[in-house]
């Protein structure tokens, strides 16, 4: 059975409202060292993210911080080889989704938190949604020198566009100003360098990559071929099922492909893991 069918059988089988069954040192010149060199540090607003429903440090003893463990736990694995098989560049992690308003930011930023409370592994959150920058704007980082700009090669150093934050262990990287062709960009030379040259330097770090939806951006799939895990976020009881088998064709099935099924109105009581991740209640902001 093919990943297509996988994911169309899953679907079916999850009854509306109820629990989803989860099988789970340059750059073209520019200097990469580590971002401890941008002095700006971003002071994250916890309130206004838990506000939101967002995980943050302080609320890990929730039952949706307790989702979002057994949604980390086997990227985690598959990223460094932790009691699993070392995919190809693991830790670089895209979250996407088949359309917007499915809650792909949601979940960037709460695994983000997830991922950046453990021990041994920092976490470099990236805006790569150039059109729809909702992290960013999330974070109120939309201001700033980001990934646009280093990509259309402004002049910003990659160093420059990391920033720090109060958060240990988080990092995030803003989307960047607008350019005519930002999207394209995406799916340029220099972001598959980029991606290469990051993943190789930073092995001990997980990048994730909070991308456009698959099938409003063309670029998103390209960005995906750079990518050594996927996970597609899918709206309970509203995405079609039709735009999710189409999402999921645009993907190179020798990936590791993770499904999340979110806004579900019940929350699984069981967990299982192998092929796809985990699944979530109707938490609900930002949804992009």
């Amino acid at each position: 059975m093919s990943s297509i069918e996988k994911v169309v059988e899953l679907l079916k089988k999850t009854a509306p409202g109820g629990p989803a069954v989860t099988q789970p040192n340059t750059v073209d010149g520019h200097d990469t060292a580590d971002a401890s060199q941008n002095t700006q540090k971003l002071n994250i607003d916890l309130d206004y993210l838990k506000e939101h429903g967002v995980i943050t440090p302080d609320t890990m003893e929730s039952v949706k911080a307790e989702e979002f463990r057994g949604l980390k736990r086997p990227i985690l694995r598959n990223a460094f080889g932790r009691n699993a098989v070392l995919v190809d560049q693991g830790n670089m992690v895209m979250v996407t989704s088949s359309l917007p308003g499915e809650g792909k930011t949601f979940t960037a930023l709460s695994l983000a938190m997830s991922i950046a409370v453990e021990k041994d592994t920092t976490v470099l959150l990236v805006d790569c949604d150039v059109v729809n920058p909702s992290l960013s704007r999330f974070l109120k980082i939309q201001d700033n020198p980001g990934l646009t700009d280093y990509l259309n090669d402004s002049g910003v150093g990659f160093n420059e566009i990391i920033i720090s934050t109060d958060i240990e262990n988080l990092k995030v990287m803003p989307a960047g100003r607008q350019f005519s062709q930002s999207t394209e960009l995406l799916a340029s030379e220099r972001m598959e360098m980029l991606t290469t040259e990051i993943s190789q330097r930073y092995n001990d770090r997980v990048i994730l990559f909070d991308s456009p939806p698959l099938l409003l951006a063309s670029q998103a799939a390209v960005l995906a071929q750079l990518m050594g895990q996927i996970i597609v976020i899918v709206e309970a009881e509203k995405t079609p099922k039709s735009a999710v088998k189409e999402a999921i064709s645009l993907l190179d099935e020798d990936k590791a492909i993770g499904v999340v099924l979110n806004k579900t109105k019940k929350l699984s009581s069981k967990s299982y893991y192998g092929s796809y991740y985990g699944s979530y209640g109707s938490y609900g902001s930002p949804e992009s």
